[in-house]
């Protein structure tokens, strides 16, 4: 909506993300788990609550990247109402972005829950990396191996999800079809 219809509209969304994204996730996590519980609902709930302004952002710029192309112009001619504008030309162009973005960001979901679990606030009842590594500490000098396989594990997940997300950003590119 932002995107799409600018002006006013736009301003007061923009200023409300900005307000919003200068909260810090983690204060974000930390207050959702200390009134709501220690569980996966809560967590799920306080990324949910952080998670989607740089979606937002994206989507915006999309939004905006569309609204003046020719075929959507040539529709709103014909016309089209916004809805239809919205929901049949300009978001089918931009889901390739989106789609990818989503993908991308879940090597910092997975982050954000070792960082979480690590300090003791998260899914403490639950086997995660971060409490993995928070149960492994202390055996760092003695079995320092405990600690780095499951670095190592985290790593190696978190990096296989980026390329995974590089190679379907290439594949949903408009601009690479047809491109050897």
């Amino acid at each position: 909506i932002s995107g799409y219809f600018g002006g006013v509209t736009d301003l007061i969304m923009e200023r409300i993300t900005e307000i919003l994204g200068g909260v810090p996730w983690i204060v974000v996590m930390t207050l959702c788990i200390l009134h709501l519980g220690s569980n996966v609902w809560t967590f799920l709930l306080a990324l949910v609550l952080t998670g989607w302004i740089g979606m937002s952002s994206l989507t915006r710029s999309q939004f905006y990247r569309f609204k003046g192309r020719e075929y959507v112009l040539a529709s709103r001619t014909l016309g089209a109402k916004d809805s239809r504008l919205i929901f049949k030309h300009i978001l089918p162009n931009s889901m390739g972005t989106l789609v990818t973005s989503g993908v991308m960001m879940i090597p910092s979901v997975i982050y954000d829950e070792a960082t979480i679990s690590y300090l003791g606030l998260g899914l403490t009842n639950l086997t995660s990396f971060g409490v993995t590594l928070s149960e492994t500490q202390q055996f760092i000098w003695t079995y320092p191996y405990m600690v780095l396989c499951t670095a190592i594990v985290m790593s190696v997940l978190m990096i296989s999800i980026n390329l995974f997300g590089n190679g379907l950003r290439d594949a949903l590119n408009p601009s690479l079809k047809g491109v050897d």
